[in-house]
């Protein structure tokens, strides 16, 4: 196993590979009225993803109940998260959020990084 540089110290830190990779999501926060907000995936990994949203009332803490359209996959991918950051960006809002597993947590969380190594995640 090789020691990461200085400079690329940043990007090995993660302990699970990231896919690059822009799918289509809905999300809703936990508790809030039954509204679905859409957005695009920037990254996702086994632990969590990031996607941008044109609006979200998301803060740090909350739960939300997020859905992933892949294409080619018959039914989408459903995962409750909770939201660890909100940034407001020119094309809306960037969310991090972080995967709560739960029922059969780890046959999904198998699935998923197999679906993310067939994938191509680094």
């Amino acid at each position: 196993m090789s020691v990461p540089s200085e400079n690329n110290v940043a990007t090995n830190r993660r302990e699970y590979p990231r896919l690059q990779a822009s799918y289509k999501v809905r999300y809703g926060v936990c508790g809030a009225p039954g509204r679905q907000i859409p957005g695009f995936t920037e990254d996702m990994g086994i632990g969590g993803l990031r996607f941008v949203s044109p609006e979200s009332d998301a803060v740090p803490g909350d739960h939300i109940a997020l859905e992933v359209l892949v294409p080619g996959y018959e039914r989408p991918l459903y995962f409750l998260a909770e939201v660890v950051r909100a940034t407001e960006m020119a094309s809306g809002v960037e969310v991090a959020v972080r995967f709560n597993y739960l029922g059969k947590s780890e046959d999904y969380k198998s699935m998923l990084h197999e679906f993310l190594t067939e994938h191509g995640a680094e």
